[in-house]
């Protein structure tokens, strides 16, 4: 009985879920959004195709806090059906890039634009962060454990560790391995080759050579003849 109680809960999660963009279930599942509230935004963001990545990201802040997000975002939708929806702010955009090159999911990436937003040398800090991003295989984890020290004020220390695998100066690096062993491959062809020529021409050189030395000896036996 218990197993089928489960079968039919995840029969319906799926169907409740059905059809909506993944990234809007992880919205509405991180904020607790009701049924209503959810599709609502579904429908509303098939229509704002353009700004849909940018219209996220303010959403993700302005639910962020709330008692009742279902109900703020019921607003929110109000907002940009009526033309008045906030979105992105400068620093907003700049963070969302940093997200797409660093691999930041949304969550990460909107947390860090709220605590840069109180922080005095933003480009400085996304510098740093990015060299510790870029040697992590888990970047918006390590951006969670991140953003504790950056409320709090402190400087972003130099990273102590190496590269993980599967991060993106992990991935640079063996992408200068692959050129490298392919570049070497490809000289050690060139001079393979070319040896081959020095031996073929060598051969070549020998056998007229011999050819040579078998129409002196021809040329001596008819002398010889002759005599």
């Amino acid at each position: 009985a218990s197993m089928r109680f489960q079968q039919v809960a995840r029969e319906y999660e799926q169907i409740k879920t059905a059809g909506i963009r993944p990234e809007i279930s992880e919205l509405a599942e991180y904020h607790g959004l009701d049924d209503r509230a959810t599709r609502a935004l579904d429908e509303e963001m098939k229509k704002r195709k353009d700004t849909f990545e940018a219209d996220m990201q303010a959403l993700w802040v302005g639910l962020e806090g709330s008692k009742n997000p279902s109900g703020m975002l019921m607003m929110k939708l109000k907002d940009m059906r009526m033309g008045t929806f906030k979105g992105m702010t400068v620093l907003d955009k700049k963070i969302q890039e940093f997200g797409k090159k660093n691999r930041l999911d949304a969550q990460a990436a909107v947390k860090l634009a709220e605590v840069l937003s109180n922080r005095e040398d933003v480009d400085g800090d996304l510098a740093k962060i990015e060299v510790h991003l870029s040697r992590s295989n888990k970047p918006s984890s390590l951006m969670m454990l991140m953003l504790r020290d950056l409320r709090e004020g402190k400087p972003v220390p130099e990273p102590q560790y190496a590269a993980a695998i599967g991060s993106r100066v992990h991935e640079k690096e063996l992408k200068k391995d692959f050129d490298r062993k392919r570049s070497r491959s490809r000289r050690g062809g060139r001079e393979r080759s070319r040896d081959r020529d020095r031996d073929r021409d060598r051969d070549q050189k020998r056998s007229r050579s011999k050819d040579k030395d078998k129409d002196k000896d021809k040329d001596k036996d008819k002398d010889r003849d002759r005599d």
